[in-house]
């Protein structure tokens, strides 16, 4: 077995053109990493004796230079504040997971990830795991119609989850950001382990979340394709939003026993699925109640507002629960969200607005996730 794990890693590299004798992979298994220490402490090693240079590179894209001793090994040693981190490794250009890690989150069409680091914390923090009630996570493979492929929907379903209940459960649709695929909010998100505590100390209702694969054109990510053309974004966002309505809500209504009702609908997700769930709830407040963006990609809808929400005027602050954004001051959306704030306010549009300490990254999604559940389907 582990012959075969790093046969199949060492062909990993050979495709993304990094020399086998790089990395010796098949005596990495004795390299420790991370390290975790009390305290925040952290060290991270990667075995690569013939590489020239190897950075680590973390959620605020900084790299951080390693250095390497005798044995071939490159470490790094830093102190961080509890939280989860992503990381990857630059081996001479090359960015890799960390191969001694098993934590990792997926990317989308991609053979590697992002390997993640737990640093923990007090239990007060929202993403430690508790001794409470847990729910239950699953995962519902469908063939989509409108975009035609084969896709899956991840579904978190509360603790004592009632499929005979006779009120209906509310849903939340939680969307992921670019390059991540439907297990990020569970993987680096915590999503689940959040609303396990929430629901545990009362503060938010039992709700179902569900994370959709937010690739409504996956095509673009194909090799030449261009993953930054505007044609395959437009084509993206409209055939997403229309797999939204069409399949996804009428396919989880059939399978849980949730409410038909927007009052039971809330709508939101990070970076672009932050402009995805703006979209979807803004340009139909017939079917969700509540609508948020965390660091919301507006850039990748139609500059032009008007265009991309073309019937948005104050009406809709009496359709509307709440609408709530959030942005990291050093984000580097950061402009481009203050742009569609202020046109929101040029509309008379309602809604709660704030700026945090933080980047583009889940340390600040996870936090906002966790302040804005409590404000879901309260009477």
């Amino acid at each position: 077995m582990i012959k075969h794990v790093v046969t199949t890693f060492m062909l990993c590299l050979a495709l993304l053109g990094v020399k086998a004798q790089s990395v010796p992979v098949a005596t990495q298994k004795s390299v420790y990493s991370p390290e975790v220490k009390k305290d925040g402490p952290v060290t991270f090693r990667f075995l690569a004796p013939n590489a020239q240079k190897v950075l680590l590179i973390m959620d605020d894209a900084k790299p951080r230079p390693m250095t390497k001793d005798t044995a071939g090994i490159w470490s790094r040693t830093e102190t961080f504040a509890p939280d989860v981190y992503r990381y990857t490794f630059s081996v001479d250009g090359t960015v890799l997971p960390d191969p001694n890690n098993p934590y990792i989150k997926p990317l989308f069409k991609r053979a590697l990830g992002q390997s993640l680091v737990h640093v923990p914390g007090p239990s007060s923090l929202s993403w430690e795991l508790n001794d409470v009630p847990h729910g239950v996570l699953s995962q519902h493979f469908f063939r989509s119609k409108l975009i035609g492929d084969q896709r899956d929907i991840r579904v978190y379903t509360p603790p004592g989850y009632d499929p005979k209940r006779k009120e209906p459960y509310p849903v939340l649709y939680l969307f992921h950001g670019i390059t991540d695929e439907t297990s990020a909010w569970v993987t680096a998100g915590r999503e689940n382990i959040i609303m396990d505590n929430l629901i545990a100390e009362g503060k938010a209702k039992p709700m179902i979340i569900i994370n959709t694969l937010g690739y409504g054109a996956p095509e673009m990510f194909d090799p030449g394709t261009g993953v930054r053309n505007k044609e395959a974004y437009k084509k993206n966002e409209e055939l997403f939003i229309a797999a939204l309505l069409k399949e996804v809500i009428p396919m989880v209504e059939g399978l849980y026993n949730v409410g038909k009702d927007k009052k039971y609908r809330a709508v939101a997700g990070l970076s672009m699925g932050g402009g995805q769930s703006l979209d979807a709830g803004l340009n139909n407040p017939d079917v969700f109640d509540y609508v948020a963006g965390f660091s919301p990609a507006v850039i990748l809808l139609d500059p032009d507002y008007t265009k991309a929400f073309p019937k948005l005027d104050e009406s809709i602050n009496k359709k509307l629960k709440l609408v709530w954004i959030a942005i990291g001051k050093d984000d580097y959306l950061l402009a481009s969200v203050r742009k569609y704030i202020d046109w929101m306010h040029s509309k008379n549009i309602k809604f709660d607005y704030k700026e945090t300490e933080g980047v583009h990254t889940y340390q600040v999604w996870r936090r906002y996730l966790t302040e804005f559940a409590p404000l879901l389907f309260q009477k």
